[in-house]
């Protein structure tokens, strides 16, 4: 299958729309959101490059907009497989436990090191509830187009989690059953 990508890009989310059973003219999934890197940031900062990427998936149609310039189709008729995955960062998990032991260590022999230490715990914490991540990947059949692409909380993007996931993987799956030729019985 020829990917429209050499590898996944990751983009930074800022609007994630999921109807996993839409009405009529509604469209079952939309994500919208900027690649990520430093390179990209500089050229939108420079205005030399729209790092915006938009996923459109109605009843008919899987839509890519790469910066408002560059527009992919393909029919949902040809979707032949997907898949769809969520992770966290536990790194920072890991860290925040290791701060929460080393912070009853020294609670009683330095309580000033306490203080500092349990306030990276909660820094870890938070930046864990903030690092979720989404991927997804759609197979057209059809000049061997397809989605792949990870979507990512950050810091300032929108907050994802389990929910969306399970939202997103639901959408897909409804619009493969009632419109893919593969999936007919």
């Amino acid at each position: 299958m020829l990917k429209l990508f050499k590898s996944t890009p990751t983009l930074l989310a800022s609007k994630i729309d999921v109807n996993p059973a839409p009405s009529s003219g509604e469209h079952y999934l939309f994500i919208e959101g900027n690649k990520i890197g430093f390179i990209a940031w500089l050229l939108k900062i420079l205005g030399l490059k729209d790092p915006s990427v938009k996923i459109i998936v109605d009843d008919k149609l899987i839509k890519r907009v790469d910066g408002g310039k560059k527009f992919s189709v393909a029919p949902t008729s040809s979707i032949y497989g997907f898949t769809s995955g969520y992770s966290n960062k536990k790194l920072y998990l890991v860290l925040m436990i290791l701060m929460a032991c080393l912070t009853l260590y020294f609670l009683v022999k330095a309580p000033i090191l306490a203080i500092i230490l349990a306030a990276l715990g909660f820094l870890f914490f938070w930046l864990y509830k903030r690092s979720g991540a989404i991927e997804v990947s759609i197979a057209c059949y059809k000049d061997g187009f397809g989605v792949d692409m990870r979507v990512k909380s950050g810091l300032t993007g929108k907050k994802l989690d389990k929910s969306d996931f399970e939202n997103i993987f639901n959408a897909i799956r409804n619009v493969s059953e009632i419109n893919s030729k593969f999936y007919k019985q």
